[in-house]
């Protein structure tokens, strides 16, 4: 998810522990650290993104794609960076104010740094890029597959709660901003229907005509009741697509192995997603890409948006369209081409332990443009790169993650 989200989800659970916690004595002491207990957990929920100091440094695609997501963003990561977070606050209550907070409090606020930087491997688990939740048991990824990287929803459903919440003339600017700006670019971005941009539009006010009604503890109630129903909706939508394309898959060639569907729902939109279904019949390795409507009586996919592939060098798919799918592109190669650059070009098999919809091309000096369709595979991707056909020689420090497609590459 986009830090804006990850922030507001901080600053939410900061809001609602706080609340939670005034009928317990000494409410004193956590009202005079109000501030402090709200941007900690600001920082905490964001804490895991930490890597992005060491990922690609010196503009290394292949060192962002395998350290990004990576490390920090484990169980293990959010519970050192939780740690950290709660030490720091301790030193800073101390030295503000010459003594600790009392037993119960300290454990409080631990607990708070938990969830809130436990929240920020939920939030990007829920979309389609991926996440390590308990390397080093696991090395696979795993996706949600349900909620757009960017999510105004939430926006819209956290800031007017929020911007009450504070006495902050600041940060009611700031909150503010964040929701003027998520419904404009509502408007403006194409990826947002006019239905969804009108629909953001109206909940907007209906949130803040809730938060200014309701007195504080159910105005946090309601929002984080609200974020709740958002996520499910959006994964009631994303299990609908799934048993969709799947039926779709297996009604086009039923001799084919259907080996994975990456699904991404349009922002603002549980019903209409796009979806690149991984197949292979036989030796050849085939990807399809589609709409997806989960709700074809709301709207047929055909009617639906779609991030497009630009310049991904797909042909237009043979196969027939329904209500529920629209399949729009194809793209297929021997399996076995991938299979040998994998095991002949270390850096072709560290891009692999990332991508999860490969495509590629040869390119010049006996190297291949290896991409992931998920975000273009066409050379311009911020996930595509140019690896030797043949080298031993790899790069430094990569990541054991299992590769997605090691069902591909018998790994």
């Amino acid at each position: 998810m986009d830090n804006v989200t990850h922030s507001l989800a901080g600053l939410l659970l900061a809001e609602s522990a706080v609340r939670l916690r005034r009928p317990e004595p000494r409410p004193e002491a956590l009202g005079r650290a109000g501030a402090l207990v709200a941007i900690s957990s600001m920082i905490a929920a964001n804490l895991p993104d930490a890597d992005l100091l060491y990922a690609g440094i010196g503009g290394d695609r292949l060192g962002y794609m395998l350290q990004h997501r990576g490390y920090t963003h484990t169980v293990l990561g959010a519970v050192a960076g939780a740690l950290l977070v709660w030490l720091i606050v301790l030193l800073i209550w101390r030295s503000r104010w010459g003594q600790l907070p009392a037993r119960s409090d300290v454990w409080w606020l631990l607990a708070l740094f938990l969830v809130s930087s436990g929240s920020h491997l939920v939030l990007d688990w829920t979309n389609s890029y991926g996440v390590h939740l308990f390397w080093p048991i696991e090395n696979r990824w795993a996706y949600g597959d349900a909620v757009f990287i960017v999510e105004p929803w939430f926006w819209i459903i956290a800031v007017p709660a929020l911007v009450l919440a504070t006495t902050s003339r600041v940060a009611r600017v700031l909150l503010t901003l964040v929701l003027a700006i998520g419904l404009v670019l509502a408007w403006q971005v194409s990826l947002v229907s006019r239905g969804a941009a009108l629909a953001l539009t109206i909940g907007a006010a209906v949130s803040i005509a809730l938060a200014w009604r309701l007195p504080p503890g159910a105005r946090v109630v309601v929002a984080v009741g609200g974020w709740l129903g958002v996520t499910l909706v959006m994964f009631a939508g994303s299990v609908s697509a799934r048993r969709t394309i799947e039926r779709a898959v297996r009604g086009a060639d039923p001799s084919a192995e259907l080996l994975d569907v990456a699904l991404t729902p349009l922002p603002a939109n549980a019903v209409c997603l796009t979806a690149m279904s991984v197949e292979r019949a036989g030796e050849l390795y085939r990807v399809e890409t589609a709409r997806v409507s989960a709700a074809p009586a709301i709207t047929v996919a055909a009617r639906c948006g779609g991030r497009e592939s630009a310049g991904a060098p797909l042909h237009p798919s043979p196969r027939r369209s329904t209500a529920g799918v629209q399949w729009d592109g194809e793209w297929s190669a021997p399996s076995g081409v991938l299979v040998a650059l994998a095991r002949q070009s270390c850096p072709a098999l560290a891009a692999l332990r990332f991508i999860r919809v490969p495509i590629w091309h040869a390119a010049a000096d006996s190297s291949v443009m290896l991409g992931d369709l998920r975000y273009g595979g066409a050379g311009t991707g911020f996930a595509d790169v140019r690896v030797p056909v043949r080298s031993p020689t790899c790069q430094r420090a990569v990541p054991p993650w299992t590769p997605p497609r090691s069902d591909v590459l018998d790994f």
